[in-house]
């Protein structure tokens, strides 16, 4: 009896060791998987955010790598479709492969919106959105079926995948080719997205373009379901994109002060340029202010295609980037969504010709003519990144008079900036990712 219940208690003991360690493993690999798509995430956008000129005139911050599609290499394909389905391009992002909780390398899919200006000539600025949709889906246990629950997002920039190891009849041959139902052509299987994703409540992940589903792993009803997935959405690339467009913006409006001090402008401090109203250059005032003449405007937009008094890239002023300037058939460029505005003191002539510029005077801009922020003067330069676009933003803002309160109200959500009567300005209150987000110089 006691050989009897000694073999019981080492059977149980068994059973309950092969459970934590089967239960441990599960962890481990889910642990693991989840670390893989973190560094992803983190490695997409820091490419994305520092994208710039150069070796690649045309590259833009906000843009994001196609995926590795064939050969399997690491490195992006040089053209992808909207939507396009790959592996993670890990060497172009410059970080290790990163693979799941069962040895797969993620797969990745773009938002066409998002892709590089070689296949996306578009430009990327705030009003850009993904648009990839990510639906979430449960197991109904009883019935044994998929169902969806809810959509995570329709604004996906790009998703992530974890494979995880193949179910039914997915064969992941690095030799073999076939018919790929993915791309409707004959490649080697270890290509084909079908051999690696799953399809639950009629969502087929391995589908160009989406939708995608993210759900739980259940291996009923065959084969089963066992992606996991990871969604990277507008709102978390963009607010860091406008960041890094601000401070550029920013540092080529202290480079164009310097050069016009050089130029002797404002008795050798320097000046900024004047906002654009309507088309993409400085409403310059060509003669003294006063009919028939235009007066100059303080505040704007940013003069993105021709600053003045002294245009960009002339006698020493900065150069705009093409990124910043590029327009497309029928999106229009970053100096559409910034708004911008100078003291008058730091205009051409101490401000004299401004025709927007609030009065000097008691409660309003001191002696130096500067602008303020929560109450306090002593800014030189306001500018306020407005965001993604909300229903009433025009899309096509040339000619519409944007130095106007009427036009600005699609931009600017907090009513103290929009109130384009005076020079001060407040930080908006809103925590939501799509707010207005003020940079000032100094």
């Amino acid at each position: 009896m006691l050989l009897v219940v000694m073999l019981l208690g080492m059977a149980t003991a068994l059973l309950v060791y092969g459970m934590v360690d089967t239960n441990s493993l599960a962890v481990r690999r889910d642990r693991d998987t989840a670390t893989a798509f973190a560094e992803v995430k983190r490695a997409l956008i820091g490419w994305s955010v520092q994208r710039t000129s150069g070796a690649l005139p045309n590259a833009r911050p906000g843009e994001l790598p196609c995926p590795d599609i064939n050969p399997l290499d690491g490195f992006e394909d040089g053209n992808c479709a909207a939507g396009a389905l790959g592996r993670v391009p890990w060497k172009t992002l410059g970080i290790p492969e990163p693979k799941d909780g069962a040895g797969e390398t993620l797969w990745y899919a773009i938002a066409g919106p998002f892709r590089i200006w070689g296949v996306n000539s578009n430009p990327i600025n705030s009003d850009t959105k993904g648009n990839l949709t990510v639906n979430n889906g449960e197991f109904d246990v009883i019935n044994g079926i998929y169902n969806v629950t809810s959509t995570i997002t329709i604004e996906a920039v790009a998703v992530l995948f974890a494979p995880g190891a193949s179910l039914g009849t997915q064969n992941r041959d690095t030799a073999a080719s076939a018919l790929c139902p993915t791309t409707g052509t004959t490649i080697a299987r270890n290509l084909c997205a079908a051999n690696y994703l799953e399809t639950a409540a009629g969502v087929n992940n391995s589908t160009t373009n989406g939708p995608f589903i993210s759900a739980p792993t259940s291996y009923t009803p065959p084969p089963g379901f066992n992606d996991k997935v990871m969604v990277i959405t507008t709102a978390d690339l963009m607010p860091i994109v406008e960041q890094r467009v601000a401070r550029e913006v920013r540092t080529i409006l202290q480079n164009y002060k310097t050069a016009t001090a050089a130029l002797g402008y404002n008795g050798g401090a320097g000046i900024y340029p004047w906002a654009d109203c309507s088309n993409g250059t400085s409403d310059y005032p060509s003669a003294p202010p006063g009919p028939p003449y235009p007066d100059g405007s303080n505040r704007g937009r940013f003069p993105s295609f021709n600053a003045y008094p002294v245009n960009w890239g002339v006698s020493g002023t900065p150069t705009i980037p093409n990124w910043f300037s590029n327009q497309g058939a029928t999106n229009f460029n970053w100096g559409w969504v910034i708004y911008y505005s100078v003291g008058r003191n730091h205009l051409e002539g101490g401000g004299a010709p401004c025709g927007t510029c609030e009065t000097v005077g008691s409660g309003s801009p001191p002696s130096d003519g500067s602008l303020s922020v929560n109450g306090a003067f002593g800014k030189e330069v306001v500018i306020i990144m407005t965001g993604p676009a909300g229903a009433s933003r025009p899309l096509d803002g040339l000619g519409s008079g944007i130095c106007g309160t009427a036009q600005w109200s699609a931009y600017l959500e907090d009513g103290a900036n929009n109130d384009l009567s005076d020079d001060r300005y407040v930080t908006p209150a809103s925590t939501t990712y799509a707010r207005d987000r003020i940079y000032t110089i100094p």
